[in-house]
């Protein structure tokens, strides 16, 4: 799967994992969290949620890192916390405080449904499709996509359409109808007015630049 902004990866101690890119360049953030500040929470493994929170936390961090005011300390300090208890709540499994039985997808499943979804935006998506790649009940894989990936289907694959329009808007000549059309759109106006409501300007605003 390609990785796109705000995109998560949860490694828990211990776990063995592998990544590889091809004729693409990939920049991210490694973050680490010593046992002694886990100590609450297991991680779960997690395989490219967005969480465009984290990112934002993790951006704020990086504008400090070149200040050695008081003040630069304490908002660096403050936001490094604020980070790891935001990643223990969105990404751990409390042992203190036991939760409500519910499944989850696991890795494997997980990195099967997204590279289905990426490669498939040009179609039409549904929820039984989705389920059946996860051997799973509409239902049952609606309650366990949510709480893995912290978002509903709909609007996950909706993301994932306008991260899409998004590169090719900034890398193609392509015309708003292609787009749409690669994308998953129903139509240029359906694109346009989801794209603005999503981003915050036009498809054509977008493209050039602001």
């Amino acid at each position: 799967m390609t990785p796109g902004v705000s995109n998560v990866w949860v490694i828990p101690a211990g776990s063995q994992s592998a990544a590889s890119a091809r004729n693409v360049v990939c920049e991210f953030a490694q973050l680490t969290l010593p046992p002694s500040l886990t100590v609450s929470a297991t991680l779960r493994p997690v395989v490219g949620r967005r969480d465009p929170l984290l990112h934002h936390m993790v951006e704020r961090i990086a504008d400090t890192l070149g200040r050695t005011d008081l003040v630069g300390k304490l908002l660096r300090d403050s936001l490094a916390d604020s980070l790891r208890l935001h990643i223990l709540d969105s990404y751990g499994e409390r042992s203190s405080t036991p939760r409500r039985a519910g499944r989850v997808l696991d890795q494997a499943a997980q990195g099967r449904l997204v590279d289905f979804l990426r490669d498939g935006l040009d179609d039409e998506i549904d929820l039984p499709t989705m389920a059946e790649l996860t051997e799973m009940k509409v239902d049952a894989f609606r309650r366990a996509f949510i709480r893995t990936f912290g978002t509903t289907p709909y609007q996950y694959v909706l993301d994932l359409r306008i991260e899409k329009s998004k590169t090719l808007l900034t890398t193609t000549d392509q015309s708003m109808t292609e787009i749409s059309i690669a994308a998953g759109f129903s139509s240029p106006s359906h694109f346009a007015t989801t794209f603005k409501q999503r981003v915050g300007v036009t498809p054509t605003v977008y493209r050039n630049g602001l």
